[in-house]
């Protein structure tokens, strides 16, 4: 496994809460050298997860997925926010009880390649506040990732476990997503170049209920440019319905274009509800995820009941050319989506 590097010489810098040594600012023009970095892979995936005694975990794969939906992360506790030294404790209970972050692309289409034992969990935020990702600039021009901002506190997680790899998925909004307008472009290659995805929340957070079905594929086509200006050829293939109102017209969600910009959604996302299906169920609808509110209240309900009942989580075999269930849940896979893997009931 390449090791996790993330140095002040990179593109941006990272620091643990913990360290002794402060913060180093970067350079805005990092080297040739220096770009061909590249993150750690998921570990996931490693051939020595064929030799696991898959039984001893007791899989299944056909469980439930938490979408986690997060808003606000700061200084405030509320509905719609997350205090940070709340967010860290979210992201350090779900690792101790064995869940691992994958991204929601990966999430739809079942790519799921996890330690055997652990559970998937999707991490997205909506609206793309300074909270999500924040720099803080210097005295001499440069500027440093600000260690309290969401992506910073995920990249430590990573940092701290090997297993914990980078993921998440930022509905963002137009003219400045993270509201810093001066670094927008380097905000947006910084989080692809991590492996984070970002999605549409329509052009300008609009009520896409209270619009035209042009108006809406307007308002999801101008995201889509904008966030293509900064990132060229980028694919913007998911959608969080902004104040979760849902466009009379289901088709223009899906797909539409304006002038001359397409977009394709795979995902569509609702306001957050409950857990959402397995990806190889026959119940799953990657147009009408649930998701699971993270705040205080929530997120804490939805832990503790799968720990009361585990026999509804998603549980990994470890071994990705496997789909692996307790016999009795046949009858309720989608065999359209499984994608090959074989099928191993027990």
């Amino acid at each position: 496994m390449l090791t996790k590097i993330v140095t002040v010489l990179l593109i941006f810098a990272l620091f643990l809460s913990g360290c002794q040594s402060p913060a180093q600012p970067i350079d805005k023009q990092p080297t040739e050298e220096e770009l061909q970095e590249t993150p750690a892979e998921n570990p996931g995936s490693d051939d020595t997860e064929k030799n696991t005694d898959w039984q001893a975990y007791q899989p299944n794969e056909l469980g439930e997925v938490m979408i986690l939906m997060y808003h606000e992360i700061g200084t405030k506790e509320g509905t719609w926010s997350r205090q940070v030294d709340n967010f860290r404790a979210d992201l350090e209970r779900l690792y101790q009880e064995n869940y691992r972050p994958v991204n929601l692309n990966d999430y739809i289409t079942g790519n799921i390649n996890l330690p055997a034992g652990t559970t998937p969990f999707v991490l997205t935020f909506d609206d793309g506040s300074s909270g999500h990702l924040r720099f803080i600039e210097q005295d001499d021009g440069k500027y440093i990732l600000d260690p309290d901002c969401a992506v910073a506190i995920i990249l430590e997680m990573s940092k701290k476990y090997d297993d914990f790899t980078p993921a998440g998925t930022f509905f963002i909004y137009y003219p400045v997503p993270f509201r810093q307008s001066k670094w927008i472009a380097e905000k947006l290659a910084f989080l692809k170049k991590w492996g984070f995805e970002i999605g549409n929340h329509a052009y300008n957070h609009e009520n896409l209920a209270k619009l035209s079905s042009a108006e809406v594929v307007e308002a999801l086509a101008k995201n889509v440019r904008s966030t293509q200006e900064y990132l060229p050829g980028y694919q913007v293939t998911s959608l969080a319905l902004p104040y979760g109102a849902r466009a009379k017209d289901e088709t223009a969600l899906k797909s539409g274009e304006w002038e001359q910009t397409t977009y394709q959604n795979d995902a569509i996302l609702l306001v957050g509800a409950n857990p959402a299906p397995s990806p190889f169920a026959q119940n799953f609808d990657p147009f009408r995820l649930p998701r699971v509110r993270a705040d205080g209240t929530e997120l804490p309900r939805w832990l503790n009941y799968f720990q009361n009942h585990p026999e509804k989580r998603y549980i990994s075999d470890g071994d990705s050319d496997y789909l692996t269930i307790p016999k009795d849940l046949e009858g309720k896979i989608n065999k359209d989506k499984i994608n090959g893997k074989k099928l191993r009931l027990y």
